[in-house]
């Protein structure tokens, strides 16, 4: 990672940090509005989104190191777990009428 000090990919994610310690450190003081935790939370889902396509570009391209590759089933792994338990829960409210 000191190899990459300087970089644009660093800088972003410093901002990106920073804005998150900001906006927790002035919510726990002061309070946010509402609309900055919808902001928030909508900025973090395209964040995860964003960083899930990257590991399955460098997946497809076979660029993935071993640490990636450990993260990307991880996800794989996860994103099967909440599949598999919205089915449940759909199931869960479609039968239970018949309990």
């Amino acid at each position: 990672m000191f190899k990459s000090w300087g970089t644009r990919k660093v800088t972003l994610l410093t901002v990106i940090g920073n804005y998150f310690f900001i906006c927790i450190f002035i919510k726990s003081y002061i309070g946010l509005p509402k609309f900055i935790e919808i902001v928030n939370a909508i900025f973090m889902f395209g964040i995860c989104i964003l960083g899930t396509y990257n590991l399955w570009r460098k997946s497809k391209a076979g660029t993935l190191t071993d640490y990636e590759k450990r993260g990307w089933r991880l996800i794989r792994t996860l994103d099967v777990l909440i599949i598999i338990s919205v089915l449940l829960l759909l199931s869960f409210f479609l039968f239970i009428k018949y309990f």
